[in-house]
């Protein structure tokens, strides 16, 4: 097994998370700012991810909105993992990720942290959110 990545879409800043090679646990990787152009963004995301590999997949979090339907941010999140994959030359799975943000902000009060550091925490906390939530539906699945 590979490791796989996982990643918080925003138009300022993609959250990435990474997980272990026996894809079991997550961690933090890094928090990318975004540029102007999708494929300056996605390089150096590769650049910068390219030393924790290799990857075998990576997963990208798709922001629908809370009825199920896709809104303007999962188009562009949809966009975000058509570059990935064309960058990274791996499978790319968009996971439901409704909700995350909310959860990673609400753990993080909960740890006593203040608005400045959740808000530079949250995006990668949430990248660890939807790659841990993917994983662990994953090993239900092959439970069954």
């Amino acid at each position: 097994m590979g490791r796989i990545l996982g990643f918080d879409y925003g138009r300022a800043r993609i959250g990435v998370a990474k997980s272990d090679e026996r894809q079991i646990i997550v961690s933090p990787a890094f928090l990318m700012q975004a540029d102007k152009k999708l494929s300056e963004t996605v390089k150096k995301i590769k650049l910068k991810a390219d030393p924790m590999g290799p990857f075998e997949l990576l997963v990208v979090g798709l922001p629908l909105l809370l009825n199920g339907k896709e809104g303007e941010m999962a188009l562009e999140a949809k966009k975000f993992a058509a570059a990935l994959e064309l960058e990274f030359q791996i499978p790319v799975v968009l996971w439901d990720e409704r909700l995350t943000s909310m959860q990673a902000d609400r753990l993080m009060r909960d740890d006593n942290r203040t608005r400045k550091e959740r808000a530079q925490s949250v995006d990668t906390l949430s990248a660890v959110l939807i790659l841990q939530n993917y994983l662990d539906m994953q090993h239900l699945k092959n439970k069954k």
